[in-house]
């Protein structure tokens, strides 16, 4: 899937997640997943959800956080997108 541009997006949930962060820690939150998630979505430190969907059911480690997404990149789908369900600061647990 490398070398596809993928749309990025926030469920509200997500969006939460990040306000309870604070400022700093949501930049640089959302700067890794453009770097880290954004270019490969099934690469890098990704791995299927657990008891998830499928393939397109994801988590990642970016930064600080565990963030949780979706892939939507079937054929018909234009732009191809992700979408960022919940971010969990694991300094938290």
């Amino acid at each position: 899937m490398t070398g596809r541009s993928y749309r990025l997006t926030y469920t509200p949930e997500a969006r939460a997640d990040l306000v309870k962060l604070g400022e700093p820690l949501t930049r640089t939150i959302t700067s890794a997943v453009l770097t880290e998630i954004a270019p490969e979505p099934y690469g890098g430190l990704s791995i299927e959800r657990p008891l998830g969907g499928g393939s397109w059911d994801r988590v990642a480690l970016v930064a600080m956080a565990a963030v949780r997404y979706v892939v939507s990149d079937d054929d018909g789908i234009e732009p191809p997108m992700i979408t960022v369900l919940r971010v969990i600061n694991r300094g938290a647990v």
